[in-house]
C-alpha cells in the first residue's frame, strides 16, 4: 500500500490534464467482462471481514488527500 500511495503523491503533483487523462485509463482499467480471479475474490472477502469485524477502518476520500498532502510535504 505504501507504494500506491507514493504513486498518489507523484501523480496529484501533475498537472490536472494529465491527471484527468490517468483516472480515465484507469477507469477504463476497470471495464471488462473478464471475471475476478480467486485470489481477488480472496483478498474482497477478508478486507470486507476486517471492515465489518472493526479490525480496519477505511480511510474517507478527505482523509487520504491528507494523508497524501501530508507525505507531499514531507
Amino acid at each position: 500500500m505504501a507504494a500506491v500511495t507514493e504513486i498518489m503523491a507523484d501523480v496529484l503533483k501533475l498537472p490536472r490534464t494529465e491527471r484527468s487523462f490517468l483516472a480515465k485509463k484507469l477507469l477504463e482499467s476497470l471495464e471488462t467482462d473478464e471475471p475476478f480471479s480467486t485470489e481477488e475474490l480472496k483478498m474482497f472477502q477478508n478486507r470486507s471481514a476486517e471492515i465489518r469485524e472493526g479490525r480496519v477502518k477505511p480511510l474517507t476520500l478527505e482523509q487520504l488527500q491528507q494523508e497524501v498532502s501530508s507525505r507531499m510535504s514531507s
